[in-house]
C-alpha cells in the first residue's frame, strides 16, 4: 500500500495517536483484502483494535474519511490505488501474453 506521508498528515492532521492508529490499521486492512470495510461496529473494533467502547469513540472521528453505505465503509484514495494497480497487472498480462503468443513457431 503506497503511503503518501504529505497527504495522509494534512488530510488527518488534529487525530490523536488512537484515532491515527485505528485508521491505518482500516485502511491497511481495506488495501490488504481488496475490498471495502464492512460497517459493523464489532468487526470495525477487532481492525482497529480497539475495544467496543473505544472504537464508539475513535469512530467519530475515523468515519469522515470514509463514505458510509449500503453495509461497507469505502475510502476514495484506496479504491483509487487499487484500481490503479489492477490497470497496471492487466497490462503487464496482456504484454506478457503478447510476448508469449510471438514466441511461438
Amino acid at each position: 500500500m503506497p503511503l503518501y506521508v504529505g497527504d495522509y498528515l494534512a488530510d488527518t492532521a488534529g487525530l490523536s495517536a488512537e484515532e491515527h492508529g485505528a485508521y491505518l490499521l482500516l485502511i491497511m486492512n481495506y488495501w490488504a483484502s481488496g475490498r471495502p470495510l464492512p460497517d459493523d461496529d464489532g468487526r470495525l473494533a477487532r481492525i482497529a483494535a480497539c475495544t467496543d467502547d473505544r472504537w464508539l469513540a475513535v469512530r467519530k472521528s475515523v468515519d469522515k474519511f470514509f463514505k458510509v453505505g449500503r453495509g461497507v465503509w469505502k475510502h476514495g484514495r484506496i479504491e483509487a490505488e487499487i484500481a490503479r494497480v489492477n490497470r497496471i497487472c492487466e497490462a503487464k498480462s496482456r504484454a506478457g501474453k503478447a510476448r508469449h503468443c510471438k514466441e511461438l513457431p
